[in-house]
Order: C-alpha cells, then structure tokens, then sequence
C-alpha cells in the first residue's frame, strides 16, 4: 500500500512525536510538538487503521487518557 509508505516516518524517523490516545471512544494519532499537543486526522479509516497498527507494533507511545498526556506533557 503505498499510501501507508508515505506515512512511515509517523513510527520511524518521526517516532517521538506521534503517539496514540487510546480512550474509551476509539484511538486516534496524536502530533507531539514540544508542549502542544494535536490531534493527526486521517479520513481514510482503512489507512488510518493500517497506521495505528504500524505504530502499535514499532512501540509509539500510547496514551490512555488526556490526563495521561497532560502529566507526560508537562514534565517534557
């Protein structure tokens, strides 16, 4: 697939600054940018799926709450 390729470097190069919120509504991607935090929308839900797997596997941070991130967020 390679609309998943050109989102590699959300789980390689780019790691640390994407991570997923995993609440009681869905998981969604999150863009980390020192202590601003944005939600990433993908409106395709097959490629949005495809990158979530990708970054559950290759170990991007995951979130289980807004609180949860506020703490990691403020101690950066």
């Amino acid at each position: 697939m390679d609309a998943l390729n050109e989102y590699s470097y959300i789980w390689e190069s780019d790691k640390d600054k994407y991570a997923l919120l995993n609440d009681e509504l869905d998981i969604s991607i999150l863009y980390l940018n020192e202590k601003e935090v944005m939600f990433f929308l993908i409106e395709d839900d097959e490629l949005s799926d495809s990158i979530i797997a990708k970054m559950l596997e290759s170990g991007n941070k995951v979130y289980n709450s807004i609180d949860e991130l506020q703490v990691d967020i403020d101690i950066r």
